[in-house]
């Protein structure tokens, strides 16, 4: 829920305002965390929901915080690349 709403809100800036604003929230904000608090913050990333191939790898916090970074990382670039290649062949209209 938590990584959902912190999604949620980097998309809506991303969206609306820009998207290094979105990148700057989307880094700042868990590394943040992770400054101000660590113990809390490395005790939630640390938390663990499954385990796959028979108990050898765990599915903790961290692997779905690196999962959103990574997605919406990926969707920022394609946005600015996109932006880019479309400002770059606009013809000047007299």
């Amino acid at each position: 829920m938590i990584f959902a709403l912190f999604a949620a809100i980097v998309l809506y800036l991303l969206v609306n305002y820009s998207s290094l604003m979105a990148a700057i929230v989307l880094l700042a904000v868990p590394l943040v965390t992770i400054v101000a608090i660590p113990e809390t913050a490395n005790a939630f990333l640390a938390h663990e929901h499954a385990r796959l191939a028979g108990g050898l790898v765990p599915i903790n916090n961290y692997h779905l915080l690196l999962f959103v970074w990574s997605t919406i990382i990926g969707i920022i670039l394609y946005t600015e690349f996109l932006t880019w290649y479309l400002s770059k062949n606009k013809r000047s209209v007299k």
